[in-house]
């Protein structure tokens, strides 16, 4: 499964959490549209779930592109600096007992294969890739700087230039973490207000973003 074919997969769920709210508000008599009395701010929760599925698609497909790509920037020729610093925390070779440890990697038929699965193991598995910052340094691992200014440059119409792409990215990833680590509640202990229209905007906004980061990452 390349990683586009999974993104699309896993963007799927939001889609299907959108639509699994206004089926419930149907069944409830509740209509299409209109706030919700305090009996069925329940289904609230399914948008707030759509949107933590957005942005875990999004992580996921970086997580992919790295995994794919990695192997081959290491082949490339200069091999991009971060990498360089980052594959180098696999072989710490210090002394007698590491450069014992590092030996099968050393002497694998694949040593770059090797070394890329060990960094994914015990490192890029680790981390999340939501925030404008982390694809940033994400991309960079596999040679792609400035990855932001290309895809504002692959995303015509109002509000797409770089920083306005990250704007967004950064705030829907706030929303993210408000959701997933708050209950999406404020200071006070109130809900945030939520509409599917925001889960549909954020569904829509990360699979454009996607989709330009895939022509960046694999030139298509």
């Amino acid at each position: 499964m390349t990683a586009i074919t999974q993104f699309e997969s896993s963007i799927a769920a939001a889609d299907q959490l959108v639509a699994i709210y206004f089926e419930l508000r149907h069944s409830r008599n509740l209509g299409q549209r209109g706030r919700l009395d305090v009996g069925n701010t329940d289904l609230l929760s399914l948008p707030r779930a759509a949107v933590v599925a957005s942005m875990s698609a999004l992580d996921a497909y970086v997580h992919a592109v790295l995994y794919e790509r990695i192997p081959l920037a290491l082949k490339s020729n200069p091999v991009p600096d971060s990498l360089c610093e980052l594959m180098s925390s696999a072989i710490p070779i210090r002394n007698g007992n590491s450069f014992r440890d590092a030996i099968p990697l050393l002497v694998a038929q694949d040593s770059l294969a090797e070394l890329s699965a060990k960094i994914k193991e015990r490192t890029l598995a680790f981390l999340s890739y939501q925030a404008p910052e982390k694809i940033i340094a994400a991309y960079e691992l596999i040679g792609h700087d400035n990855v932001f200014e290309r895809v504002a440059d692959l995303w015509p119409g109002p509000a797409t230039e770089a920083e306005d792409i990250k704007r967004n990215l950064a705030a829907y990833a706030k929303r993210r973490n408000q959701i997933a680590h708050e209950g999406d509640h404020d200071a006070n202990g109130h809900p945030r207000a939520m509409q599917p229209q925001y889960a549909q905007g954020c569904r829509n906004f990360i699979a454009g973003l996607v989709t330009r980061l895939n022509r960046v990452a694999f030139n298509v």
